[in-house]
């Protein structure tokens, strides 16, 4: 994340769709893009940052785990 000038929050210069998804290892799984597309919405709601993105990413994905560990 990087701050750029004019704006107030740092923001991630690449894709970050493809980073999270790749840093989570879902990148090929059939919910990680169904995850990041909540986790945009629900940022929605507030500052629509990409700082806000990462946040509710992973807690949507410490989820998908903790429901995948629960069915083992």
């Amino acid at each position: 994340m990087r701050r750029s000038e004019g704006q107030r929050l740092p923001s991630y210069c690449g894709d970050l769709k493809t980073a999270l998804l790749n840093h989570a290892g879902l990148l090929n799984h059939p919910k990680g893009e169904k995850a990041f597309q909540l986790a945009r919405e629900i940022a929605q709601l507030t500052t629509y940052c990409d700082q806000e993105i990462v946040y509710w990413f992973s807690r949507l994905i410490s989820l998908m785990d903790n429901c995948e560990e629960e069915s083992l």
